[in-house]
């Protein structure tokens, strides 16, 4: 019954924000975004609603496109979704319990700014990785859609399989109101929703270790499975912790150990949890809880030596 209602909650909330597809978004791409945007800024959106990022003295700046220019080479593709107050509210009182699970208000706040954005980019394009589409608070069926098709690096078979069925779930359950940043290897496209430099760069992690597997469809699914899924998480977070280590972050490094190891501890309680259940419900709420618990704890631990 529940899950039930979450569905017709989500057709709801899809076909409110099916604007934000139709009509046009702030665009921009980003070439080697060494400096981040300032903290709270988002970038200027043109009038057509598309821009190029460019670095001047002053920071970034979005530029209009003129038709038929040449893109330059490693840029990164991002996307933000227009403000819709209500449903952002929405999303971020249903957000709380992960704002709890990882102690910080920012997560699914659904309001990123572009020192976010700008990090996560910073990372994509030093790790080779900078034909992923980053999406900003943004809701698009269609166009997501689209990139799965044009996914070669997926095979068929698991793109219009598995594929599929995680573009209904993304349709179904949108990230603009349920929150979860993510990286979805059928579409090679990030989504952000919590202003949260640190998860950008987990989930961006995520998309570098698809990239380097010779069947990343093969693999990808089966980070799907129970067990096998902690597998990535556990590359995703020590490599994201390295790279914050080796380049830094807009947060302190402590701060991202707590984020990043609450985050595994939450993601792999939560994978390992599903396996069991008491009374016919799923464990899998409850080993997040444990899992996020002891991440925090993990990271005290290591943060005082």
């Amino acid at each position: 019954m529940v899950r039930t209602g979450r569905i017709v909650l989500g057709l709801f909330v899809g076909v409110v924000m099916s604007g934000c597809a139709a009509s046009p978004t702030s665009r921009m791409a980003m070439s080697h975004p060494s400096t981040p945007f300032p903290t709270g800024s988002t970038p200027m959106e043109t009038e057509n609603g598309a821009g190029r990022d460019t670095l001047g003295s002053g920071g970034p700046m979005v530029q209009p496109m003129v038709p038929g220019e040449l893109e330059c080479t490693a840029l990164v593709d991002v996307e933000f979704g227009q403000r819709r107050p209500v449903v952002d509210s929405i999303g971020n009182v249903l957000g709380v319990p992960r704002k709890i699970l990882l102690w910080d208000r920012r997560a699914d706040n659904h309001s990123v700014s572009g020192r976010t954005v700008g990090e996560v980019a910073d990372y994509l394009v030093a790790n080779g990785v900078s034909d992923v589409k980053v999406r900003v608070n943004q809701y698009a069926p269609r166009e997501e859609w689209r990139r799965l098709v044009r996914n070669h690096r997926v095979a068929p078979g698991w793109k219009y399989t598995v594929g599929v069925l995680k573009h209904l779930e993304y349709t179904l359950f949108p990230g603009r109101i349920w929150g979860g940043d993510e990286y979805n290897p059928y579409t090679n496209s990030v989504y952000l929703y919590s202003d949260i430099p640190a998860l950008g760069i987990a989930e961006s992690a995520y998309a570098k270790d698809i990239h380097s597997r010779t069947y990343p469809g093969t693999y990808a699914t089966g980070q799907l499975l129970p067990i096998l899924g902690v597998h990535h998480e556990s590359l995703a977070t020590e490599d994201a912790m390295w790279y914050v280590q080796t380049h830094g972050s807009s947060d302190s490094l402590q701060a991202t150990r707590r984020l990043l190891y609450a985050r595994y501890g939450m993601e792999a309680g939560g994978n390992l949890g599903g396996m069991f259940s008491v009374q016919g419900n799923q464990l899998g709420g409850v080993g997040q809880v444990i899992g996020a618990a002891g991440g925090h704890i993990a990271a005290g631990i290591q943060n005082q030596r």
